[in-house]
């Protein structure tokens, strides 16, 4: 790594100055081998998170439409030998910080889909990528969140192309020597890739039932917490989300629905947030994947309400359950997300009750409602019925069923393989991507752009 160039993507949020010790000795190791580093401290940056717009890809190819210091990032980042991601571990992911500005590597990406490792993925925009380094921080030891954050680190490495990872976790109650070891021996080192065992191994259990009358007697409350960052159109999570909370209405239940929006940056859309998540029995988190976890928004609510928690004695018993669409056809790309989601709840000392994860979310969905007559694209049945099932089991206490969590991750095809399926998928979003670009004036030829590269 000598005379290297190295950028750190620095994701310590403010007031948590354990961490600054920690990435000293990190950027000391850097310099003794003579690197040149670049560090980009992410809390001070004026940086817009991503809408999922994906006017980096059909409008102004390979440039994030936010003409803030993303573009500057990304340059940096694809001009670099190595990227360093440096970050506390929160509930097994990475902070809202860094975050942020991963949400809008897809920028560094093309649209156009390939098969890699029996699952689909965005090509290459660049012809090379900087090798990824991954170091989170713990305030104390905890073997589940590292081994999330580990295998988060591992599929970044898969979707952005990197030609070899590394991840460590360390403590902030570790020595300066300690730490100096272990940097030294991580810079050298290449991780092997997760595999589906690793992936697998981080599977929520299934809860038990529960009884959630309400206090007294008095009726549920369901909190729908929409995380998608698409608030100007409908999304496909409100969609989804949409209609468990209409389910949960016609068995007798108050819902309430809160979409995350910029404002839950500042401290009065923080304490409107908190204050509908007191009122709930349960909590539904309904979000897109982004970059293999949760988006920015959501991301950053997990955080504002565990601090929230913590510091409120005595809070009722609640549940939480998820749901969870994928861009990409496979279910299991999103279970990073949801060990993440189940280490949350845990922290929060709520009620696991499930998830449910949709492959090819905006194929079968694109914001339009399921039972919309009218509705373009792949046939929905599945969907809907998982989602009965779902607002049913809700309804009586119970998690998420198994049967319903099969169900909507299948092919949505009837007698049409999973594999078929997928292919179908690929060849149908290629297309898809050219008519957006020909409807902005952009030639598919402009679509490979790689304005970042050397």
């Amino acid at each position: 790594m000598a005379d290297a160039k190295i950028i750190i993507l620095n994701g310590a949020p403010a007031g948590e100055d354990y961490l600054a010790p920690i990435l000293a000795v990190l950027t000391d190791v850097l310099g003794g081998n003579n690197a040149e580093l670049q560090t980009f401290t992410l809390r001070d940056i004026k940086l817009a998170h991503c809408i999922g717009c994906f006017g980096c890809w059909v409008e102004t190819p390979g440039i994030c439409v936010e003409a803030d210091a993303g573009r500057d990032i990304a340059r940096a980042i694809i001009r670099s030998e190595t990227t360093i991601f440096f970050t506390p571990v929160s509930c097994g992911g990475y902070s809202s910080e860094l975050k942020r500005m991963v949400d809008r590597f897809i920028q560094l990406t093309l649209p156009y889909f390939i098969s890699q490792g029996g699952e689909i993925h965005h090509r290459p925009r660049y012809a090379r990528f900087p090798r990824l380094v991954v170091v989170g921080v713990q305030r104390h030891a905890n073997h589940e969140e590292a081994s999330i954050f580990k295998v988060l680190a591992g599929r970044n490495a898969i979707n952005f192309h990197a030609p070899s990872y590394a991840v460590e976790v360390v403590h902030g109650t570790e020595g300066s020597d300690a730490l100096r070891q272990r940097f030294q021996f991580l810079l050298g080192r290449t991780d092997p890739l997760p595999s589906n065992a690793a992936l697998a191994a981080l599977l929520p259990p299934r809860e038990k039932s529960v009884t959630d009358g309400g206090a007294d007697g008095a009726r549920r409350r369901a909190l729908l917490l929409v995380g998608s960052p698409k608030t100007k159109r409908a999304s496909t999570s409100g969609v989804l989300g949409g209609f468990l909370l209409d389910r949960l209405e016609e068995f007798g239940w108050e819902i309430e629905s809160h979409t995350l929006t910029a404002g839950l940056r500042q401290e009065a859309g923080q304490l409107k947030l908190c204050s509908a998540v007191d009122r709930a029995d349960l909590v539904l988190l309904v979000f897109p994947l982004y970059v293999d976890a949760l988006p920015f928004l959501l991301t950053k609510a997990l955080e504002v309400i565990a601090a929230h928690r913590q510091a409120t004695s005595r809070m009722r018993t609640q549940r939480l359950a998820v749901v969870c669409n994928s861009g990409f056809p496979e279910a299991h790309q999103s279970t990073v997300a949801v060990a993440i989601c189940h280490r949350f709840a845990a922290q929060c000392s709520m009620i696991w009750s499930g998830a449910l994860v949709m492959g090819a979310g905006e194929a079968l969905s694109s914001g339009q409602l399921l039972t919309d007559p009218g509705r373009s694209g792949p046939p929905v049945a599945h969907v809907i019925q998982a989602l009965d099932m779902a607002s049913a089991a809700f309804d009586a206490g119970d998690p998420v069923p198994p049967e319903a969590a099969t169900l909507i991750a299948r092919s949505p095809f009837p007698f049409v393989t999973f594999n078929v399926w997928r292919w179908f998928f690929a060849r149908m979003g290629d297309h898809h991507w050219n008519q957006q670009a020909a409807a902005n004036g952009v030639h598919r030829s402009e679509l490979l752009a790689q304005p970042y590269a050397a």
